[in-house]
């Protein structure tokens, strides 16, 4: 083999593992810079539902440029408890909409940011172990 050959062939041999080892370096990143104990979140809005059942949304910017936002269902009586979960580009929530309706007993959450599709996020039903 010649002198040239071998380091081509060690170099395309890593070449995969480093590329996956620098893609998760910067997913840790992300995720530490999102930790809820640094970087807690805001209330924005909270909307009635019907009587006992109430949607807050909360947000929160971590890392320049990217938001994150987050659905919380209030039921009177139960712990609040995360529905849906958005991080996105900051730009996507310029003039974004929301909305939160029973169906079926149960809140369904549709969000419009604009460029993206409606991304629907529904309550698990009681039989679902979510409690």
């Amino acid at each position: 083999m010649k002198r040239w050959k071998k380091p081509l062939l060690v170099v395309l041999a890593l070449a995969p593992a480093v590329v996956l080892l620098g893609s998760m370096a910067l997913m840790v990143r992300s995720e530490m810079a999102f930790d809820e104990a640094t970087c807690p979140y805001e209330e924005r809005e909270l909307r009635r539902v019907t009587d006992g059942v109430e949607v807050r949304e909360d947000a929160r910017v971590c890392e320049e440029g990217v938001e994150e936002h987050r659905w919380v269902l209030l039921r009177r009586g139960q712990e609040p408890r995360p529905i849906a979960l958005r991080r996105l580009e900051q730009s996507l929530y310029e003039d974004y909409r929301w909305t939160a309706e029973l169906d079926d007993g149960l809140v369904r959450i549709e969000i419009h940011n604009p460029g993206q599709d409606v991304r629907v996020f529904n309550e698990p039903p009681p039989d679902a172990g979510w409690e």
